[in-house]
């Protein structure tokens, strides 16, 4: 597997692993069927190895349809061990209660996935956990929903070391054809289809003082995964002027000078800090117009006109001009090969 574009969203490669447990269990080559995904399980278990968003995502598609389970994404979670999360695991099993886990949880959640925008709110008697996702990542997969919300429920079990359950779930996933399954393998109320995916339990529940808590060991941890999250998302202008150009794309390729300004700095100043980074301008804007057209051309529902102006093309022809001078392949070419795997 190549390293993670800075475009691409990523997440731990970590959690490759339950889901090769989970294959091994229904008797499928784990093994593989990772390597056919392009996956390097040599590397999984190296905590600064991250896997892409999409990558991931298209690994528990490819799972559902090898084992026929719809609720593969929860088998999955369910042979999750806390040293999957690296520093965070640990840290989160030696919080001193259940609530104070969800909230390092939702502090070191770019750990987790770059993708993630968790928030945790308190109403009353009740606290809620959002799993929101940039709204970049439009590739939504019910696997996936499916796995994160699996993985927090189990992450607050082994935490409290007995059966927890949460008062609601409510997912963005579509309702499954025996949602009977999902209430009994999550211990939980289930609703379907919803606008977003939110755990919510007692705060009773979770604000109880557990005796395995260790406030020494966990802060050691956290200073561990916050010195991980400090190297991993390290500020850098290249990662300023990508966000820029995406953002701005729509309306029409812009130029340096239209970027310098954004970022309030001057086009000399952009200019030299770009190549002290190793990079420059017109490098990043083809990249990110490379890596949009791939991930925009995966997705079905968008065609590859409406791609072409999304990349700011004026016409789609010279857009598949374009793509195929930089992969070889024009544009609709691409997407019969990427619907195939």
């Amino acid at each position: 597997m190549n390293d993670v574009s800075p475009l691409e969203h990523s997440m731990l490669a970590t959690f490759v692993l339950p889901v090769a447990q989970a294959l091994r269990m229904q008797g499928i080559d784990a093994m593989a069927v990772l390597e056919d995904m392009g996956i390097d399980m040599a590397k999984a278990a190296n905590p600064d190895w991250r896997v892409s968003h999409e990558v991931f995502h298209a690994l528990l598609e490819r799972c559902v349809k090898l084992t026929g389970d719809e609720a593969f994404g929860l088998m999955a979670a369910e042979q999750l061990q806390p040293q999957i999360l690296h520093g965070l695991g640990l840290a989160w099993l030696a919080s001193d209660s259940v609530y104070d886990g969800l909230l390092r949880m939702v502090r070191f959640g770019k750990l987790i996935s770059t993708s993630a925008d968790l928030r945790l709110e308190e109403e009353s008697d009740l606290i809620h956990v959002y799993l929101g996702r940039h709204l970049e990542v439009d590739n939504f997969v019910a696997a996936g929903c499916d796995y994160g919300v699996g993985m927090i429920t189990r992450m607050c079990r082994l935490t409290v070391g007995e059966f927890l359950a949460p008062v609601l779930i409510q997912v963005e996933r579509p309702r499954p054809e025996n949602p009977q399954r999902w209430e009994y393998m999550l211990s939980s109320r289930m609703e379907f289809d919803c606008a977003t995916t939110r755990i919510t339990w007692s705060r009773a529940d979770i604000m109880e003082p557990l005796i395995t808590g260790d406030p020494a060991l966990a802060r050691v941890n956290d200073e561990q995964t916050r010195a991980y999250l400090d190297s991993f998302l390290a500020h850098t202008t290249a990662r300023e002027v990508v966000g820029q150009i995406v953002e701005k794309l729509p309306d029409g390729p812009p130029n340096q000078q239209q970027i310098a300004d954004a970022l309030h700095v001057s086009n000399r100043t952009l200019q030299r800090k770009l190549k002290e980074e190793g990079t420059s301008f017109m490098g990043l804007l083809q990249d990110t117009r490379l890596q949009l057209a791939r991930k925009y051309l995966r997705q079905p529902s968008r065609s590859v006109v409406e791609t072409s102006y999304l990349l700011g093309f004026s016409e789609p022809s010279t857009f598949s001009r374009a793509f195929k001078r930089w992969t070889g392949v024009a544009p609709a070419e691409f997407r019969d090969t990427s619907e195939g795997h």
